[in-house]
């Protein structure tokens, strides 16, 4: 999970730098079990380096983070037995081209069908357009609808295989905003000006987890867990991580970048903290990016590198062609509103052969220029979502 954060934090300030107006949300958990996934199929010096990046020892160690991060984000049976609790589902599937399906080896079907609960499909990747229907059809689907069009012009699929995972969150907060307070404020840009955008607002004396540090301020909010005790032990919440100067965005994502992304996550020493104010904007968009060049510029480059890439484990070739991974690819959408946070996030991976300090005791909250967030369960520190909001009112 820390490589799949650091890939994460480097994409939102390579999008920053870019365009600063452009608001960004990526899945680090949804990255990080489609890299599983693929690793499970690598080979040698291949594996090895995934292995290295994705803090596994063996095939075994690598197994049991892949179960542990699919049990956590696959919550489906809480959305009919524990009432009020968050709605967190993923959902992979595989398809392989019907000319080397049966090149598949079953080392790998059964992880694939243990692991990532799927069965790896023969379809004709010559039939394109079926194809991408197909893909778009199960993006739809298991978003609730959240991300159409996954697959769009000029993005095209190659055999031999196409890969991918759907992430869903949904929830409700546990201190819920209240709509007739919502109101108009300036939100400040890192150009300097100005915009009026809807601020939810919490007047009343509450409770919430802060802390205040060199140069941001951290705000935890959590979502309703639900009645069940068999899930008593997650905890999700949200965190706004807002730095002191309005401008100050960009330097506190280099300082982040500069972190060891599992430190990070578990050294926000936060204290319960009465406010007398707490003013967060609303915000709904989508982001799409393709992480490969990130995971390269991170030192991840065997799995991308014709002929070095090494996918044995996976499947035979019958013409000797090495497999490499040509492309990736994340589309991710987030909702934050009075009642709570909706969001998803499809990743997928495009296969190919070669010849292709003290606080006082009450203080105020007011989120009125760029932050970052991260939508992330509390107890194992494993991030759903993080991105940056740099202008509210982009969608």
């Amino acid at each position: 999970m820390e490589f799949c954060m650091n890939v994460a934090t480097e994409g939102i300030l390579e999008a920053l730098m870019t365009n600063p107006n452009e608001n960004v949300v990526v899945s680090p958990s949804s990255l990080n079990v489609v890299l599983n996934m693929v690793a499970s199929g690598s080979n040698g010096k291949t594996l090895g380096q995934f292995f290295r990046f994705l803090g596994a020892k063996n095939f075994t160690d690598l197994n049991s983070h892949s179960s542990s991060l699919m049990a956590l984000l696959n919550g489906s049976t809480k959305t009919t037995t524990a009432k009020n609790a968050p709605l967190l589902s993923m959902v992979n599937v595989m398809f392989v081209d019907q000319q080397y399906s049966s090149q598949l080896k079953p080392s790998f079907q059964e992880i694939v069908r243990e692991i990532y609960k799927t069965e790896p499909t023969s379809v004709d990747f010559h039939e394109a357009e079926k194809l991408k229907n197909e893909v778009n059809s199960w993006a739809e689907k298991n978003t609730n609808g959240l991300i159409k069009d996954f697959l769009s012009p000029p993005t095209q699929l190659f055999p031999p295989f196409f890969l991918a995972n759907a992430l869903y969150f949904k929830a409700t907060w546990k201190d819920q905003f209240d709509a007739a307070l919502t109101r108009d404020k300036n939100f400040h840009l890192l150009d300097g000006k100005t915009i009026e955008v809807p601020f939810m607002v919490q007047k009343q004396r509450m409770t919430q987890s802060y802390g205040s540090f060199k140069d941001f301020k951290v705000i935890r909010l959590y979502y309703n867990q639900g009645d069940d005790y068999r899930y008593m032990h997650e905890r999700m919440c949200m965190d706004i991580i807002l730095p002191h100067k309005k401008d100050g965005l960009q330097d506190l994502l280099h300082k982040f970048n500069s972190y060891d992304a599992k430190n990070l996550l578990h050294n926000f020493d936060l204290q319960p903290m009465e406010f007398s104010k707490i003013w967060i904007p609303k915000w709904k968009f989508s982001y799409g990016l393709d992480p490969t060049d990130l995971m390269k510029k991170l030192g991840l480059t065997l799995p991308f590198h014709y002929p070095v890439a090494d996918f044995t484990n996976m499947m035979d070739s019958p013409s000797g062609d090495e497999i490499f991974i040509k492309s990736m690819l994340q589309k991710s959408f987030i909702e934050v509103n009075e009642e709570g946070t909706e969001a998803a996030a499809v990743t997928a991976v495009f296969g190919c052969f070669g010849s292709s300090p003290c606080s006082p005791p009450r203080v105020e909250f007011v989120a009125d220029h760029p932050f970052m967030f991260m939508i992330r369960e509390e107890v194992s520190g494993a991030v759903i979502f993080t991105g940056a909001v740099l202008n509210p009112l982009s969608e």
